[in-house]
């Protein structure tokens, strides 16, 4: 009789330590999954029309040195204003890209969260803060024709990174990018502005119109 009741109290302790957990432990750990899938999750609202909006802006930088300014590291080129056109691109471009992103976010109906946006910063920023200093360093010892090479390679490094939270497309869209870095690196000054009409201005456009078809706009 003992044992028998020996063996209920035990059965009785072992319901009790398997019992349920809380509501809060639950929420709690619902949202750490939450949490999980957010961070490991793919930035997907990228703007295919904003990127041929971006390609665009840069044809046309390209149209203003070639015409106007002439190209920053060619002899007799109004150097300032020939990089002010691209500081000018450069703001255009992330103006509508921004915008695009917004957009294209709330058109989807899908939140961007902060951990995605954090991967995707990390992604992109140490690319671009390396072709700053480059820039920087060249303007200021006079190599101005490596400009073309520095800008598509830093920008092509920081779409490839950034493309492994993104869509497959801009991760070849980065490693086309620094392919044109390349043939701009052995290729004479004087093909600089070709150089980044294609890597500025037609990779945004053909790749931006792919993602705009296959990736809702």
């Amino acid at each position: 009789m003992m044992d028998q009741n020996e063996t209920i109290g035990a059965k009785r302790r072992l319901g009790e330590m398997r019992e349920p957990p809380s509501l809060e432990s639950a929420h709690e750990n619902l949202l750490y999954i939450r949490r999980t899938l957010e961070a490991a999750g793919q930035f997907t609202a990228v703007p295919g029309k904003c990127l041929m909006g971006a390609g665009i802006a840069a044809l046309a930088g390209v149209e203003v040195n070639k015409h106007f300014t002439g190209a920053p590291w060619m002899a007799g080129a109004e150097t300032i204003r020939a990089l002010e056109v691209w500081g000018l691109v450069l703001a255009v471009s992330l103006a509508i890209v921004s915008m695009g992103i917004y957009r294209k976010s709330l058109l989807m109906r899908t939140r961007i969260q902060a951990p995605l946006i954090r991967k995707l910063l990390w992604s992109l920023c140490p690319s671009l803060f390396v072709g700053a200093v480059l820039t920087h360093l060249a303007v200021k010892s006079g190599g101005l024709q490596w400009l073309p090479t520095v800008w598509l390679g830093c920008y092509g490094a920081a779409v490839a990174n950034g493309g492994q939270v993104s869509v497959a497309p801009v991760r070849y869209m980065g490693a086309c990018l620094l392919l044109v870095a390349s043939g701009a690196a052995l290729s004479p000054a004087g093909m600089g502005l070709t150089w980044l009409a294609v890597g500025f201005g037609w990779i945004h456009l053909v790749f931006g119109a792919y993602i705009a078809w296959r990736h809702n706009g």
